[in-house]
């Protein structure tokens, strides 16, 4: 069989049936098949020239790494037609490419930063298990649904070997691969494949696109510029004396379970689908009105009296242990949380943020506090940059383990890209807490 074309109607592996050829690649080629079941698939096939083995280990350790940015490959083998070894692997299909894009416009500044956070993961998850990508170009940067991918069918083993491949050159094909990488937002933003003599360009491609290109920045770098910095909310003063409230950790304001919904941002591009979330307005808790504003003047009122009459000084030498009461509790029974045990004098129990409305990043749930405390330790021995803390929200004994304290909902999101590259759980989520 001299042409790819000649295959079109076989069936590959008795499952495969090869519909409509898509595009041949050197001794590979890409068919339309319906996956034996009617699922839309895309097939590649690669005549086997005795690396069958290298390439089927590649695919299975993309497969492995479940990665969101890398195409899916669903299944992959070995098989025969009419005397040709052939491997196969079995992808998602895309519904576009940014190489079609660029055909007919730049991308926005904003659809570009989607489009580089989606390939530096990709990319830091490749080099961070021993593989290289080789091929970052537009034509290989896919929109599947809403989410902007890097094809994964031809990515190589880039490891260290003291007789064939020397650090040196591990680290020379990994800079490449990121040099790719500025290349592609750099044709993104100005149709250019070299940076225009006095181009200006939006931050943060002014640093990242020079940097990326010139070799000086690597893809830490690159993802660090491309997460906004999270701002901590100022401290809530207070009318109780600081000596009182030493060591008590106050508890967020509750909200109503319901309110998980996302705000919204504008999709990145018709045609590239790059991924958005929908819009929705957060319902929270309901105000309790007069009532709960009468309670806390009663509470500080009976904070300074103790103190500062009589009565109070007498017993100062043994005093009780500090309890906070939530002002706005949605029911009768307050919450009640004690200083744990756990934390070092001085070190605050949770963030001054949790009493202020906004978006937190929830990585771990606990129904007991010393669980949460403890997680939060080993968090913050390990990565202090992503600001654990605990957090207890509602009446209930559930106690979150936060990341960053309370932000807007574009920085918590940030938060979040950072944390799954730093190991988190996966379903760490964003939510918003408070009025």
């Amino acid at each position: 069989m001299e042409l790819w074309s000649d295959y079109e109607g076989k069936t590959i592996a008795g499952v495969y049936p090869l519909e409509r050829l898509i595009r041949p690649e050197g001794r590979s080629a890409f068919f339309n098949t319906s996956n034996g079941t009617g699922t839309p698939s895309v097939i590649r096939l690669t005549e086997a020239m005795n690396d069958e083995d290298e390439i089927l280990a590649c695919w299975k350790r993309v497969v492995e790494l479940k990665q969101e940015h890398l195409v899916t490959i669903r299944r992959f083998g070995q098989t025969s037609l009419e005397s040709v070894s052939l491997a196969f692997a079995l992808m998602e299909p895309a519904d576009g490419t940014l190489a079609e894009i660029l055909k007919e416009r730049p991308l926005t500044v904003a659809e570009t930063r989607e489009v580089a956070i989606g390939l530096a993961e990709a990319l830091h998850a490749l080099h961070s298990h021993g593989m290289s990508h080789g091929h970052v170009e537009p034509g290989n940067v896919l929109a599947v649904g809403e989410v902007v991918k890097l094809r994964s069918d031809c990515v190589r083993e880039c490891v260290e070997d003291q007789e064939f491949v020397p650090a040196a050159e591990v680290e020379r094909i990994k800079r490449e691969d990121v040099q790719a990488l500025a290349r592609v937002l750099l044709q993104a933003l100005t149709l250019d494949k070299t940076m225009p003599a006095g181009a200006k360009l939006a931050a943060p491609f002014d640093q990242i696109i020079p940097h990326g290109l010139a070799g000086t920045w690597g893809l830490h770098e690159i993802q660090t510029a491309l997460t906004p910095p999270v701002f901590q909310a100022a401290p809530v003063k207070t009318l109780v004396p600081e000596s009182v409230l030493t060591g008590v950790r106050t508890p967020a304001l509750p909200t109503d379970p319901y309110a998980s919904r996302r705000a919204h941002e504008p999709k990145a591009g018709r045609e590239l689908h790059v991924r958005r979330e929908q819009g929705r307005i957060d319902q929270v808790g309901r105000s309790l009105g007069f009532k709960m504003g009468v309670g806390v003047v009663s509470f500080l009122v009976l904070v300074l009296a103790w103190l500062y009459l009589p009565f109070g000084k007498q017993n100062a030498a043994t005093p009780a242990a500090p309890t906070v009461v939530a002002a706005n509790a949605p029911s009768a029974r307050p919450i009640v949380v004690a200083p744990s045990p756990r934390l070092a004098a001085g070190t605050p129990a949770a963030a001054d943020a949790e009493t202020t409305p906004g978006f937190h990043v929830i990585a771990f749930t606990y129904n007991r506090e010393a669980q949460a405390f403890a997680k939060v330790e080993a968090i913050r021995a390990k990565h202090p940059e992503l600001n654990a803390q605990v957090f207890a929200p509602s009446t209930r004994p559930e106690f979150y383990v936060a990341l960053g304290g309370t932000m807007s909902e574009a920085q918590a999101e940030a938060v979040k890209r950072l944390a799954h590259r730093d190991g988190m759980p996966r379903d760490t989520f964003v939510r918003r807490y408070g009025k």
